[in-house]
């Protein structure tokens, strides 16, 4: 048997499995300072009463600060406002799909349909930063689906056990974890003098627009995060 796994077609290999460990190793430190995340989210479920329901949401919205909105939206504006709400918070998605879609253009049609599912921000950085270092498309494939199942799998784990045990965690302060969650995700990136001014000026934009309704301070600070990138890419190639 070869290095590569093959499902049933030449073209349907998955990558070796050397690759998928690598997804799974590096995806693993950042699971791990996900899990209070999700222990809080899935209190907020138990807290309103829906903890099976809470969980099944994590299937369907693969998102922290989007699932913890719509749980909080839900009661004060009702059904209709929280998918609002969680949708356009996701609506940063579409910017790391695109991304992304620039990288997997030669990647066949099913991984292309798998990988959808699993892009979030820890997995968007992570297949960034491995597909600068490994240009071979069946390794990015490993390794991707290894670190998105990683966290897929362990995220969704963790709101389970939230909701079961939600009522335990009222005592503890385990709010600070979404803002730590963003920190361990953009730690690394701040050695790159292009990646700082692009953290910068979003965190700035981020502060200013706080209270803002509905997400809308967020896709701002995306905006600015990316218009910062832009012109310090265009400054460096010109």
């Amino acid at each position: 048997m070869s290095a590569t796994t093959v499902i049933s077609q030449p073209n349907v290999a998955i990558g070796s499995s050397a690759a998928v460990r690598r997804g799974v190793l590096a995806m693993l430190p950042l699971l791990t300072g996900y899990v209070p995340f999700a222990l809080v989210i899935g209190s907020a479920c138990a807290d309103h009463g829906a903890p099976l329901a809470g969980w099944t949401g994590s299937l369907l919205i693969f998102g922290g600060s989007a699932h913890l909105a719509a749980i909080r939206t839900l009661d004060s504006a009702g059904v209709a406002a929280a998918i609002f709400s969680g949708l356009l918070i996701n609506a940063r998605l579409v910017v790391y799909s695109a991304s992304l879609a620039r990288r997997w253009a030669g990647q066949p049609r099913w991984f292309r349909i798998a990988a959808a599912g699993l892009i979030i921000d820890p997995t968007w950085a992570a297949a960034e930063q491995h597909a600068d270092r490994c240009p071979d498309p069946q390794e990015q494939r490993g390794y991707f689906l290894g670190a998105g199942l990683t966290l897929a799998a362990g995220w969704s784990g963790a709101i389970a056990l939230g909701a079961l045990i939600g009522p335990r965690l009222n005592g503890l302060d385990l709010q600070i974890v979404v803002p730590l969650c963003l920190l361990a995700l953009v730690g690394s990136a701040l050695r790159d003098a292009g990646s700082r001014r692009v953290i910068v000026v979003a965190a700035v934009v981020a502060l200013l627009t706080v209270h803002w309704p509905a997400g809308t301070g967020l896709l701002m600070a995306i905006g600015a995060g990316a218009i910062a990138g832009l012109m310090h890419d265009r400054r460096r190639s010109s």
